[in-house]
């Protein structure tokens, strides 16, 4: 029998071990592909403003995907070339060679490799009409999806997954070279090492994380750290050292706690569970930490991003509070764009208001949020309580001379006052105090403009020097399809954006269709992501488990032997494999949500609904693995050794 035959043999016999490997193989590539079509779908590219964006965020993401698959594929490999010891010391006891053997475990890698592209691609060209058509929902596009399959991202997926296939049975080729026959046939019988924990590093685990939570909720606390990114960093290599000393000395130490507590320990099923895990716990720390460190950082940026989205509505109004705001150097112009405006009959204005202002020269340089080159504003508090009226905003202003009231700048960072107590010298000699600061936008953001409301006394005294100026705006109805009008504009203002004297011109579509098709793009590609590190993650421990249980039969065996009821045996492996799954997830939620949480407070953006959202799915995927974990661990202990 040729070696190519005798590993389609070996594929078809061991097809159940190589189920879940060839669907996490599958679902890479499908993935993998998807992305990549995705990235030449020139429907897409062409529909879309954030082209650039679009562009840059499919690449990282392919190459994250890339990256992750190979590294995932690896250890998959690896997992299943020790599982299979005994199998390969046969047939060196056989007379076969090592080399044969490495070859023989090469093809099978190569047969799984080349299965699992052939489904990939053909399920990614299956659904590729749907993923098109849910980006384009989610990024608010209302274009009939034409199916296409991009031959491009067919070979560049065949060659990326190619070359993982190709390193990884290298690596398996080579991994028969480190073990003697000795080793392969006592594989089972090597023994662990017993987990000890302690109470000082289990307290040091406490108090690394309890530090890390602090330093990302009150900073302020830390005089010692004064720079952002020298504190956010520390933050995280405390909450990272804090995860990995949890998991290698606090929960080992609670076992040793449950092992000293007679009642609990000797109780049924406890006794085998509690020692097993004791035992087997030492060799998963490292993956428990990457994992639970991993699923906190997927949680936190699909959530986020979600939450985003979610709130996309709201975050526009805020920081475009005007449908249209605008002020050309050219007369005729303005003219133009309002009679535009104001013939749209089906979107007639909720208000139109001219807003006077003076436009000033101004010492910028106690401004640290203000660059020099941001044109400063002076509106009149009558001027300031028209607006406000108009928006149907209760807001009032009471300014002495020299006082001056600032607003929101568009700063991620929402609760902060950065300017209150600043002070600002006009070009006209005056200066001007800061007293007041608004939390919200006074203009639409993003024009480059920094608008300050002063008295009126002393506006009308700036004004016998200053020409007033006025600023355009209108708010109307149904403000969000308004696509034929804003083409029109967009046709007058783009060729005037280049000139020296920059026009100020701001729509609301335009703001916010763009954030729904970055937000829409993020939540798509972070939701892939998400799953291909669920998945990752579940696999991962699912591997270990079963390895654990291959090496368990003898001792499980023995137990049914004395007399140890099958359905006791079963739930104590599902203690056992669920202290293992739910260990790193509580470590990812207390993470997750209070990262959470701050972010939500530094943003004013209510993100828990989103991420609980999100949380629910994670948690639905990873009680799946941990059903299948529970039943494959079963099903192994079950057979003959």
């Amino acid at each position: 029998m040729t070696l190519s035959k005798l590993a389609r043999k070996n594929i078809i016999r061991n097809i159940r071990q190589y189920l879940l490997y060839l669907y996490s193989l599958v679902f890479s590539t499908a993935i993998y592909f998807t992305f990549v079509s995705l990235q030449n779908n020139q429907q897409l590219l062409s529909s879309t403003v954030t082209i650039g964006k679009l562009e840059s965020a499919f690449f990282a993401a392919s190459m994250i995907l890339m990256i992750f698959s190979g590294s995932f594929i690896w250890y998959s490999n690896s997992f299943f070339t020790r599982m299979r010891k005994k199998e390969v010391g046969l047939y060196a006891l056989f007379g076969m060679s090592k080399k044969k053997i490495g070859l023989l475990l090469f093809y099978e890698n190569m047969i799984i490799g080349a299965l699992a592209l052939v489904i990939g691609i053909g399920a990614g060209i299956l659904f590729s009409k749907l993923f098109m058509m849910i980006i384009f929902k989610l990024m608010g596009f209302s274009l009939e999806v034409s199916f296409s399959v991009s031959s491009r991202a067919m070979l560049q997926t065949i060659v990326v997954f190619l070359i993982i296939l190709l390193v990884t049975s290298i690596h398996s080729y080579r991994l028969i070279y480190r073990f003697s026959l000795a080793e392969l046939f006592k594989a089972d019988r090597k023994g662990e090492r017993l987990a000890k924990g302690s109470v000082i590093t289990s307290i040091l685990a406490v108090v690394l994380i309890g530090v890390s939570y602090l330093l990302f909720w009150n900073p302020e606390k830390f005089t010692i750290i004064h720079y952002t990114g020298i504190r956010f960093g520390t933050a995280v290599f405390f909450l990272v050292a804090g995860s990995y000393f949890f998991m290698n000395s606090l929960a080992a130490y609670l076992l040793k706690l449950m092992k000293r507590l007679e009642t609990v320990y000797l109780k049924g099923k406890n006794l085998l569970g509690i020692t097993n895990l004791l035992y087997r716990f030492k060799g998963n720390v490292l993956i428990l930490t990457v994992i639970s460190l991993l699923s906190s950082v997927t949680l936190l940026a699909c959530g986020t991003i979600l939450g985003f989205y979610y709130h996309i509505d709201r975050v526009t109004n805020e920081h475009f509070p005007y449908s249209y705001m605008f002020k050309m150097k050219d007369v005729e112009v303005n003219k133009e764009i309002a009679a535009l405006i104001e013939r749209a009959s089906e979107n007639k204005p909720r208000y139109q208001l001219n807003l006077e202002y003076l436009p000033v020269e101004a010492d910028l340089n106690g401004m640290e949020r203000v660059p020099d080159f941001f044109q400063t504003m002076l509106i009149s508090e009558n001027t300031f309580q028209k607006l406000m009226e108009e928006r149907g905003r209760p807001e009032s202003l009471h300014l002495k001379r020299n006082e001056a009231a600032a607003f929101y700048d568009g700063n991620l960072d929402v609760k902060s006052d950065p300017y209150s107590g600043k002070q600002l010298v006009l070009k006209a000699g005056q200066e001007l105090t800061i007293t007041t600061y608004k939390p919200f936008s006074l203009l639409n953001q993003g024009e480059m403009l920094f608008p300050l409301v002063i008295s009126n006394a002393q506006y009308e005294e700036l004004k016998e020097g200053i020409s007033p100026q006025y600023l355009h705006i209108y708010k109307l109805k149904n403000e969000k399809s308004l696509e034929k009008l804003d083409s029109k504009l967009e046709k007058i203002v783009r060729p005037l954006q280049f000139n020296d004297n920059l026009p100020i011109y701001s729509s609301f579509y335009d703001k916010y269709h763009y954030g729904l098709e970055t937000y829409g793009l993020l939540i798509y590609i972070g939701s892939f992501l998400g799953l291909v590190f669920m998945a990752a993650t579940g696999s991962i421990i699912y591997f270990k488990q079963l390895m654990e249980a291959a090496s368990d039969k003898a001792r499980y065996q023995t137990l049914r032997k004395i007399g140890i009821p099958e359905q006791e045996i079963k739930k104590t492996v599902a203690r056992q494999v669920g202290f293992v799954f739910v260990l790193p997830l509580l470590l990812a939620v207390s993470h997750s949500a209070m990262i959470t949480y701050l972010l939500s407070e530094f943003l004013q953006i209510p993100l828990q609904v989103p991420f609980m959202i999100f949380l629910g799915a994670y948690l639905v995927i990873y009680l799946i693995y941990y059903l299948m974990t529970t039943a494959g661990y079963v099903r192994l202990i079950k057979t003959s050794s």
